[in-house]
Protein backbone atom coordinates (compact mmCIF):
# COMPACT_ATOMS: atom_id res chain seq x y z
CA UNK A 1 0.00 0.00 0.00
CA UNK A 2 1.35 3.10 -0.92
CA UNK A 3 2.07 5.47 2.66
CA UNK A 4 -0.26 8.36 2.59
CA UNK A 5 2.59 10.60 4.43
CA UNK A 6 4.05 13.39 2.57
CA UNK A 7 5.05 16.29 3.10
CA UNK A 8 8.35 18.71 1.44
CA UNK A 9 10.76 20.87 2.87
CA UNK A 10 10.80 24.48 2.99
CA UNK A 11 13.28 26.04 0.21
CA UNK A 12 15.53 29.07 0.45
CA UNK A 13 17.31 30.50 -1.86
CA UNK A 14 20.61 30.75 -0.34
CA UNK A 15 22.52 33.97 -1.47
CA UNK A 16 25.63 35.04 -0.41
CA UNK A 17 26.35 38.84 -0.28
CA UNK A 18 30.20 39.88 0.27
CA UNK A 19 30.93 43.31 -0.19
CA UNK A 20 33.79 45.56 0.03
CA UNK A 21 34.02 47.78 2.82
CA UNK A 22 34.74 51.21 2.62
CA UNK A 23 33.34 54.60 4.44
CA UNK A 24 31.34 55.62 1.08
CA UNK A 25 29.81 53.44 -1.86
CA UNK A 26 30.59 54.32 -5.38
CA UNK A 27 29.50 53.17 -8.89
CA UNK A 28 32.43 50.52 -8.91
CA UNK A 29 32.12 49.27 -5.69
CA UNK A 30 28.30 48.46 -6.50
CA UNK A 31 29.58 46.67 -9.81
CA UNK A 32 31.85 44.40 -7.81
CA UNK A 33 28.93 43.65 -5.20
CA UNK A 34 26.43 42.54 -7.77
CA UNK A 35 28.90 40.39 -9.77
CA UNK A 36 29.90 38.73 -6.23
CA UNK A 37 26.59 37.77 -5.96
CA UNK A 38 25.67 36.55 -8.96
CA UNK A 39 29.11 34.75 -9.04
CA UNK A 40 27.53 32.94 -5.91
CA UNK A 41 24.37 32.48 -7.02
CA UNK A 42 25.52 30.40 -9.68
CA UNK A 43 27.27 28.23 -7.22
CA UNK A 44 24.11 27.70 -4.82
CA UNK A 45 21.87 24.33 -5.24
CA UNK A 46 18.03 24.73 -5.10
CA UNK A 47 16.73 21.58 -3.63
CA UNK A 48 13.54 20.05 -2.98
CA UNK A 49 12.51 17.08 -1.13
CA UNK A 50 9.41 15.13 0.07
CA UNK A 51 8.85 11.97 1.77
CA UNK A 52 8.89 8.54 0.30
CA UNK A 53 5.67 7.03 -0.59
CA UNK A 54 6.55 3.86 -1.53
CA UNK A 55 6.38 2.16 -4.85
CA UNK A 56 5.95 4.63 -7.24
CA UNK A 57 6.84 5.40 -10.61
CA UNK A 58 7.23 8.69 -10.73
CA UNK A 59 5.87 12.01 -8.95
CA UNK A 60 5.00 15.16 -11.02
CA UNK A 61 6.14 18.52 -8.95
CA UNK A 62 4.44 21.93 -9.57
CA UNK A 63 5.17 25.22 -8.83
CA UNK A 64 3.57 27.98 -8.50
CA UNK A 65 4.41 32.40 -7.21
CA UNK A 66 2.20 34.21 -5.85
CA UNK A 67 1.96 37.78 -8.08
CA UNK A 68 1.00 40.59 -5.98
CA UNK A 69 -0.29 42.61 -9.12
CA UNK A 70 -2.28 39.34 -10.09
CA UNK A 71 -3.04 38.83 -5.97
CA UNK A 72 -3.20 35.27 -7.46
CA UNK A 73 -0.45 32.19 -8.01
CA UNK A 74 1.09 31.71 -11.50
CA UNK A 75 2.69 28.70 -12.67
CA UNK A 76 6.32 28.91 -12.68
CA UNK A 77 7.95 25.24 -12.63
CA UNK A 78 6.66 21.94 -13.94
CA UNK A 79 8.80 18.74 -13.53
CA UNK A 80 8.05 14.90 -13.80
CA UNK A 81 10.79 12.58 -11.96
CA UNK A 82 13.57 10.42 -13.26
CA UNK A 83 13.73 7.48 -11.69
CA UNK A 84 16.60 8.74 -9.77
CA UNK A 85 15.07 11.47 -8.60
CA UNK A 86 11.83 9.35 -7.90
CA UNK A 87 14.28 7.15 -5.78
CA UNK A 88 15.79 10.09 -3.92
CA UNK A 89 12.39 12.28 -3.63
CA UNK A 90 14.43 14.92 -4.22
CA UNK A 91 14.74 17.23 -7.26
CA UNK A 92 17.20 19.98 -8.06
CA UNK A 93 15.27 22.99 -9.03
CA UNK A 94 16.65 24.86 -12.33
CA UNK A 95 16.92 27.74 -13.07
CA UNK A 96 16.82 28.47 -9.43
CA UNK A 97 13.64 30.30 -7.78
CA UNK A 98 13.41 34.02 -6.87
CA UNK A 99 12.89 35.14 -3.60
CA UNK A 100 8.91 35.42 -3.07
CA UNK A 101 5.76 33.08 -1.93
CA UNK A 102 5.30 30.30 -3.57
CA UNK A 103 2.64 27.26 -3.60
CA UNK A 104 3.76 23.17 -4.83
CA UNK A 105 1.28 20.54 -5.63
CA UNK A 106 3.18 17.06 -5.85
CA UNK A 107 0.91 14.18 -7.95
CA UNK A 108 2.13 10.60 -7.30
CA UNK A 109 1.91 8.17 -10.34
CA UNK A 110 1.52 4.08 -9.33
CA UNK A 111 4.10 1.79 -10.84
CA UNK A 112 1.16 1.35 -13.60
CA UNK A 113 1.13 5.00 -14.40
CA UNK A 114 -1.94 5.75 -13.15
CA UNK A 115 -2.62 8.94 -11.26
CA UNK A 116 -3.20 8.54 -7.79
CA UNK A 117 -5.62 11.48 -7.07
CA UNK A 118 -6.44 10.79 -3.30
CA UNK A 119 -2.29 11.38 -2.65
CA UNK A 120 -2.04 14.75 -4.23
CA UNK A 121 -0.85 16.92 -1.81
CA UNK A 122 0.49 20.89 -1.84
CA UNK A 123 1.29 23.81 -0.10
CA UNK A 124 3.10 26.89 0.73
CA UNK A 125 6.96 27.95 1.48
CA UNK A 126 9.02 30.51 1.02
CA UNK A 127 11.96 31.33 -0.30
CA UNK A 128 14.20 34.24 0.94
CA UNK A 129 17.12 36.11 -0.18
CA UNK A 130 19.59 34.71 2.18
CA UNK A 131 22.76 36.93 3.35
CA UNK A 132 25.86 35.53 5.03
CA UNK A 133 25.74 37.45 8.29
CA UNK A 134 29.21 38.31 9.59
CA UNK A 135 30.66 39.38 12.96
CA UNK A 136 34.07 41.11 13.17
CA UNK A 137 33.19 41.67 17.58
CA UNK A 138 31.32 40.90 20.03
CA UNK A 139 31.77 43.16 23.38
CA UNK A 140 30.40 43.51 26.81
CA UNK A 141 30.60 47.35 26.87
CA UNK A 142 30.69 47.83 30.35
CA UNK A 143 34.27 46.07 30.54
CA UNK A 144 34.97 46.90 26.75
CA UNK A 145 35.81 42.79 26.65
CA UNK A 146 34.94 39.83 25.38
CA UNK A 147 34.41 38.94 28.61
CA UNK A 148 31.35 38.71 30.92
CA UNK A 149 32.14 38.23 34.66
CA UNK A 150 28.61 36.83 36.57
CA UNK A 151 30.04 38.11 40.05
CA UNK A 152 30.60 41.71 39.34
CA UNK A 153 27.80 43.69 40.77
CA UNK A 154 27.39 46.43 38.21
CA UNK A 155 26.64 43.50 35.11
CA UNK A 156 23.59 44.36 33.60
CA UNK A 157 23.36 41.65 30.62
CA UNK A 158 24.01 43.60 28.05
CA UNK A 159 26.49 42.83 24.76
CA UNK A 160 27.08 44.33 21.79
CA UNK A 161 28.00 43.03 18.04
CA UNK A 162 29.70 44.57 14.91
CA UNK A 163 29.79 42.85 11.75
CA UNK A 164 27.94 42.95 8.56
CA UNK A 165 24.68 41.97 7.57
CA UNK A 166 22.87 41.77 10.97
CA UNK A 167 19.58 42.31 10.13
CA UNK A 168 16.34 42.85 12.33
CA UNK A 169 14.75 39.62 13.75
CA UNK A 170 11.14 41.78 12.69
CA UNK A 171 11.74 41.51 9.00
CA UNK A 172 10.70 37.69 9.28
CA UNK A 173 8.12 38.12 6.37
CA UNK A 174 10.31 40.05 4.36
CA UNK A 175 10.67 37.72 1.63
CA UNK A 176 13.46 39.55 -0.19
CA UNK A 177 15.62 39.55 3.06
CA UNK A 178 13.73 36.85 5.28
CA UNK A 179 14.78 37.39 9.17
CA UNK A 180 18.12 36.81 11.35
CA UNK A 181 18.22 34.76 14.77
CA UNK A 182 20.98 35.83 17.85
CA UNK A 183 22.22 33.62 20.00
CA UNK A 184 25.42 32.62 21.92
CA UNK A 185 26.32 29.30 21.01
CA UNK A 186 28.23 26.27 22.70
CA UNK A 187 28.52 22.06 22.51
CA UNK A 188 25.89 22.13 25.86
CA UNK A 189 23.63 25.35 25.16
CA UNK A 190 22.33 27.90 23.50
CA UNK A 191 21.31 30.90 25.01
CA UNK A 192 19.14 33.62 23.44
CA UNK A 193 18.59 37.52 24.30
CA UNK A 194 15.66 39.10 26.47
CA UNK A 195 15.38 41.53 24.04
CA UNK A 196 17.41 43.96 20.77
CA UNK A 197 18.14 47.31 22.39
CA UNK A 198 19.32 48.71 19.50
CA UNK A 199 19.85 47.90 15.99
CA UNK A 200 21.74 49.58 13.07
CA UNK A 201 18.81 49.35 10.69
CA UNK A 202 20.54 51.73 7.76
CA UNK A 203 23.93 49.65 7.78
CA UNK A 204 23.22 46.69 9.19
CA UNK A 205 26.88 46.94 11.02
CA UNK A 206 25.58 46.87 15.09
CA UNK A 207 23.35 45.31 17.21
CA UNK A 208 23.06 45.86 20.99
CA UNK A 209 21.33 43.22 23.20
CA UNK A 210 19.97 42.59 26.65
CA UNK A 211 20.44 38.98 27.91
CA UNK A 212 18.86 37.88 31.77
CA UNK A 213 21.58 37.31 34.04
CA UNK A 214 20.05 34.54 35.20
CA UNK A 215 20.53 32.43 31.94
CA UNK A 216 24.18 33.40 31.68
CA UNK A 217 25.72 30.01 32.33
CA UNK A 218 29.88 30.17 32.97
CA UNK A 219 31.25 28.93 29.17
CA UNK A 220 32.99 29.89 26.33
CA UNK A 221 30.88 30.33 23.32
CA UNK A 222 29.97 31.84 19.83
CA UNK A 223 27.84 34.15 19.09
CA UNK A 224 25.88 33.56 16.18
CA UNK A 225 24.04 35.39 13.87
CA UNK A 226 21.90 32.96 11.38
CA UNK A 227 19.80 34.26 8.91
CA UNK A 228 16.41 32.35 7.49
CA UNK A 229 18.42 29.80 5.57
CA UNK A 230 20.87 28.37 8.04
CA UNK A 231 24.06 30.37 7.06
CA UNK A 232 25.23 32.37 9.92
CA UNK A 233 28.50 34.04 10.50
CA UNK A 234 31.93 32.10 11.26
CA UNK A 235 33.30 30.78 14.55
CA UNK A 236 36.19 32.07 14.86
CA UNK A 237 37.76 34.97 17.58
CA UNK A 238 36.05 37.50 16.46
CA UNK A 239 32.71 35.85 17.54
CA UNK A 240 34.38 34.36 20.84
CA UNK A 241 32.81 35.46 24.25
CA UNK A 242 33.31 34.22 27.66
CA UNK A 243 30.96 33.96 30.76
CA UNK A 244 32.86 33.38 33.42
CA UNK A 245 33.68 34.49 37.62
CA UNK A 246 36.01 36.67 38.33
CA UNK A 247 36.77 34.68 41.26
CA UNK A 248 37.04 30.82 40.77
CA UNK A 249 36.29 30.68 44.57
CA UNK A 250 34.58 32.98 47.24
CA UNK A 251 35.45 33.15 51.17
CA UNK A 252 33.72 35.26 53.63
CA UNK A 253 34.24 36.21 56.80
CA UNK A 254 31.46 37.78 59.28
CA UNK A 255 31.10 38.74 63.12
CA UNK A 256 27.66 38.85 64.58
CA UNK A 257 25.87 39.84 67.17
CA UNK A 258 23.99 36.69 68.11
CA UNK A 259 20.96 36.53 70.86
CA UNK A 260 20.63 32.59 71.93
CA UNK A 261 16.92 32.13 73.08
CA UNK A 262 15.88 28.98 75.13
CA UNK A 263 12.79 27.13 73.47
CA UNK A 264 12.66 23.52 75.30
CA UNK A 265 14.50 22.55 78.38
CA UNK A 266 14.00 23.99 81.80
CA UNK A 267 17.63 23.55 83.35
CA UNK A 268 18.82 27.16 82.96
CA UNK A 269 15.29 28.91 82.95
CA UNK A 270 14.96 26.85 86.76
CA UNK A 271 18.03 27.91 87.85
CA UNK A 272 19.45 31.05 86.38
CA UNK A 273 16.18 32.37 86.06
CA UNK A 274 16.09 33.76 81.79
CA UNK A 275 16.01 32.08 78.35
CA UNK A 276 17.42 34.87 77.00
CA UNK A 277 20.99 35.32 76.82
CA UNK A 278 22.07 39.19 74.75
CA UNK A 279 25.61 38.84 75.79
CA UNK A 280 27.11 36.91 72.74
CA UNK A 281 28.59 36.66 69.59
CA UNK A 282 29.64 34.86 66.32
CA UNK A 283 32.29 34.10 64.04
CA UNK A 284 31.22 32.90 61.04
CA UNK A 285 33.10 31.56 58.18
CA UNK A 286 31.74 31.21 54.44
CA UNK A 287 34.37 29.14 51.55
CA UNK A 288 32.64 28.27 48.09
CA UNK A 289 34.12 26.04 45.56
CA UNK A 290 31.51 25.95 43.50
CA UNK A 291 30.09 28.89 41.85
CA UNK A 292 27.15 28.46 39.32
CA UNK A 293 24.69 30.85 37.59
CA UNK A 294 21.75 29.17 39.93
CA UNK A 295 23.70 29.52 43.28
CA UNK A 296 26.70 28.71 44.61
CA UNK A 297 27.83 25.86 47.14
CA UNK A 298 30.43 25.72 49.87
CA UNK A 299 31.04 24.62 53.28
CA UNK A 300 30.72 27.01 56.37
CA UNK A 301 32.20 27.16 60.07
CA UNK A 302 30.99 28.89 62.67
CA UNK A 303 31.69 29.55 66.42
CA UNK A 304 29.04 31.49 68.77
CA UNK A 305 30.38 32.60 72.66
CA UNK A 306 27.46 33.58 75.29
CA UNK A 307 28.53 34.76 78.42
CA UNK A 308 25.56 33.50 80.89
CA UNK A 309 25.64 34.79 84.71
CA UNK A 310 22.36 35.03 87.42
CA UNK A 311 22.46 36.69 91.15
CA UNK A 312 20.25 34.76 93.19
CA UNK A 313 19.61 35.40 97.14
CA UNK A 314 22.17 33.63 98.61
CA UNK A 315 24.74 32.29 95.70
CA UNK A 316 24.95 33.37 91.97
CA UNK A 317 26.17 31.48 88.84
CA UNK A 318 28.25 32.10 85.79
CA UNK A 319 29.39 30.07 82.85
CA UNK A 320 30.26 30.15 79.15
CA UNK A 321 28.24 28.54 76.51
CA UNK A 322 30.24 28.06 73.22
CA UNK A 323 29.00 26.43 69.95
CA UNK A 324 30.93 25.70 66.78
CA UNK A 325 29.45 23.42 63.73
CA UNK A 326 30.47 22.78 60.25
CA UNK A 327 27.96 23.03 57.59
CA UNK A 328 27.02 22.58 54.03
CA UNK A 329 25.80 26.05 53.03
CA UNK A 330 23.48 27.14 49.26
CA UNK A 331 23.61 30.96 48.42
CA UNK A 332 21.41 31.89 45.85
CA UNK A 333 22.18 35.41 44.06
CA UNK A 334 19.45 37.76 43.94
CA UNK A 335 19.28 40.96 42.05
CA UNK A 336 22.80 40.88 40.11
CA UNK A 337 24.03 39.81 43.09
CA UNK A 338 23.95 42.46 45.14
CA UNK A 339 21.54 39.90 47.76
CA UNK A 340 22.07 36.68 48.71
CA UNK A 341 19.32 34.02 50.41
CA UNK A 342 21.92 31.47 52.20
CA UNK A 343 20.67 28.01 53.84
CA UNK A 344 22.59 26.06 56.22
CA UNK A 345 22.67 22.87 57.88
CA UNK A 346 25.30 20.91 59.82
CA UNK A 347 26.70 19.43 63.17
CA UNK A 348 29.49 19.97 65.63
CA UNK A 349 29.48 20.42 69.02
CA UNK A 350 28.11 22.52 72.12
CA UNK A 351 30.35 23.32 74.90
CA UNK A 352 29.09 24.07 78.45
CA UNK A 353 32.36 25.64 80.13
CA UNK A 354 33.08 26.18 83.68
CA UNK A 355 29.71 26.47 84.79
CA UNK A 356 29.76 27.25 88.79
CA UNK A 357 27.93 28.15 91.91
CA UNK A 358 29.28 30.97 93.99
CA UNK A 359 28.40 31.05 97.58
CA UNK A 360 29.08 33.29 101.01
CA UNK A 361 32.67 33.15 102.24
CA UNK A 362 34.17 32.24 99.20
CA UNK A 363 32.55 28.49 98.56
CA UNK A 364 32.77 27.41 94.68
CA UNK A 365 30.69 24.24 93.38
CA UNK A 366 32.81 21.97 91.52
CA UNK A 367 32.52 23.73 87.88
CA UNK A 368 30.81 22.28 85.26
CA UNK A 369 32.15 21.18 81.72
CA UNK A 370 30.20 18.78 79.40
CA UNK A 371 31.24 19.19 75.32
CA UNK A 372 27.76 17.48 73.93
CA UNK A 373 26.47 16.63 69.94
CA UNK A 374 24.78 19.35 68.49
CA UNK A 375 23.11 20.14 65.30
CA UNK A 376 21.80 23.53 63.62
CA UNK A 377 20.06 24.55 60.60
CA UNK A 378 19.42 28.26 59.40
CA UNK A 379 18.92 30.82 57.19
CA UNK A 380 20.69 34.28 56.11
CA UNK A 381 20.39 37.20 54.55
CA UNK A 382 22.85 39.10 52.89
CA UNK A 383 23.08 43.00 51.24
CA UNK A 384 26.32 43.85 49.49
CA UNK A 385 27.05 47.28 50.24
CA UNK A 386 29.58 47.16 48.08
CA UNK A 387 31.64 44.51 45.59
CA UNK A 388 33.29 43.20 49.45
CA UNK A 389 31.42 44.53 52.17
CA UNK A 390 28.09 42.69 53.04
CA UNK A 391 25.53 43.50 56.04
CA UNK A 392 23.58 40.11 57.12
CA UNK A 393 20.54 39.04 59.04
CA UNK A 394 19.68 35.75 59.96
CA UNK A 395 18.61 32.80 62.34
CA UNK A 396 19.61 29.60 63.28
CA UNK A 397 17.83 27.07 65.19
CA UNK A 398 20.27 24.80 67.64
CA UNK A 399 19.54 21.31 69.33
CA UNK A 400 21.86 19.77 71.77
CA UNK A 401 22.12 16.12 72.94
CA UNK A 402 23.09 16.33 76.65
CA UNK A 403 22.85 12.65 78.49
CA UNK A 404 20.41 14.12 80.91
CA UNK A 405 18.70 16.73 78.52
CA UNK A 406 17.97 17.68 74.99
CA UNK A 407 18.04 21.53 74.44
CA UNK A 408 17.09 23.03 71.89
CA UNK A 409 17.50 27.29 71.06
CA UNK A 410 16.76 29.66 68.29
CA UNK A 411 19.81 31.99 67.71
CA UNK A 412 18.64 35.07 65.95
CA UNK A 413 21.84 37.15 64.61
CA UNK A 414 23.05 40.38 62.66
CA UNK A 415 26.46 41.58 61.40
CA UNK A 416 28.34 42.40 59.23
CA UNK A 417 31.16 40.94 56.78
CA UNK A 418 33.98 40.94 54.06
CA UNK A 419 34.51 38.81 50.70
CA UNK A 420 37.81 37.88 50.19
Amino acid sequence: MVSKRLCCAVLLLSLFTFGLYAQAADANQSASNSQNENSELNQIVQKFTWDNMGDVLKYGISIEKYDSKKDDFVLCYEHETNEEETFDCSIIIEPQLPPGNYRYTIEVYNILGGLEEELTTGGEFIVYKAYRPEIRSVSYPLSMSSTIYLDDLDNDGIIKIEGRNLFTPSSGMDADEGHTSYFLQNKQRSIYPEEILSIDEKNNREVLFQFDMRNLEVGNYNFVAQDSSGLHNEFNNASAFAIKFKKAVDFDISADYLVPIILHDQTFPDYMGANVWPLSGMVRLNFFPVKRNWGYIGVNLNVSFTRMFTDKNGYSIDGNLLVGHARFVYQLPLFRRRFMIELHAGGGVTYFNNFVFHFPHNLDSAPLNSMDLSFSAGLDFQFYINKRLFVELGADYCITFNPDTVMGMVMPFAGVGWQF
